[in-house]
């Protein structure tokens, strides 16, 4: 048995339905395990979700950290709880007798095949998501920096299968002893943790499918190409899941990545059955405008980024 998983609070239900809705386009039968980390109510019916399972805090009393976890942070921030209780989540959905799961975050947006993901699972006991910003620290710098800053991995979709126990009993640990931003101590929420997974355990797997996870921050890494009218990522991967953030859409409102906007209006259009706007969720979210002209001409260029790349080679020389 198999299942997606995610967490929210109460208020958020219509981003989860959404990332459910966009599963059942791709695969009927798929599940989502919801955690709800708050007391507030849901207004949903299991006619409408009859593949979703909503899980409450009382569910992982006893589950490996979850109980320290809990009573450390439920007073606090609540998006705080929300990331330090992935591990505990996913580890209590093993003991449930799932042998796979992955956690998605809620905003995240399949649009195409994604078996890929449990196939992987099939090779590697825990699977991670490349943030993938820039790679060289001569062209975009501050994107460079970023992934040393943020983590080399996004903590927005982590696949699960039976042997990652201890790996994620490790993760666990480490949420319970912090989860803050102090770019000082190299700490980000729970997501810095990420990088040492490979290193402290056998059989991590990567996601490399440049198709996974598009966003704001990979941009340059993977880049929007159009290919006899289809999108393609590098002109070569299709676009599995996109993150579609409370940063990212005002940016595609904006104009800025102007060939993914096309699956933001699908991703509006479904978020809209539930009865809620996505704007209600975003404060001073823009309407749509087209890029300016002048962006338009910067962006087909290049120049800058040309020269950039350029230099860079020839210093390689």
């Amino acid at each position: 048995m198999r299942t997606f998983c995610t967490i929210i609070t109460s208020n958020y239900f219509p981003y989860a339905a959404t990332l459910y809705r966009s599963l059942l386009q791709l695969n009927n039968k798929e599940l989502l395990h919801i955690l709800v980390c708050d007391e507030g109510t849901l207004e949903m019916s299991s006619a409408d979700f009859p593949g979703i399972k909503i899980n409450r805090l009382n569910d992982i009393y006893g589950e490996y950290r979850g109980d320290e976890i809990i009573s450390k942070y439920v007073n606090g921030e609540t998006d705080t709880l929300r990331w330090a209780l992935k591990p505990v989540f996913i580890n209590f959905l093993l003991g449930q007798g799932y042998e796979k799961v992955i956690f998605s975050d809620c905003d995240l947006y399949f649009v195409s095949d994604y078996e890929l993901l449990f196939s992987e699972l099939n090779l590697h006991q825990l699977i991670l998501t490349p943030g993938r910003t820039t790679t060289s620290p001569y062209l975009h710098e501050d994107e460079f920096l970023s992934g040393f800053k943020y983590g080399q991995f996004n903590a927005g979709l982590i696949g699960a299968n039976r042997q990652s126990r201890e790996a994620l009993h490790w993760w666990a640990d480490c949420c319970s002893y912090k989860v803050e931003i102090n770019f000082e101590k190299g700490l980000f929420v729970d997501q810095k943790y990420l990088d040492a997974l490979p290193v402290l355990f056998e059989n991590i797997g990567i996601i490399r499918h440049r198709g996974c996870n598009i966003a704001f921050w990979n941009q340059h890494e993977c880049k929007r190409v159009l290919s006899n009218g289809k999108l393609l990522i590098n002109g070569e991967y299709p676009v599995v899941f996109i993150h579609f953030t409370n940063k990212y859409i005002p940016e595609l409102m904006e104009g800025h990545d102007p060939l993914i906007y096309p699956f933001y209006l699908e991703y509006e259009k479904l978020f809209r059955l539930s009865g809620k706007e996505i704007r209600e969720f975003i404060p001073g979210m823009p309407g749509y405008k087209e890029a300016p002209l002048l962006l338009k001409i910067k962006r087909k260029l290049l120049l800058r980024t040309r020269i950039k790349r350029w230099l860079y080679k020839l210093s390689r020389r």
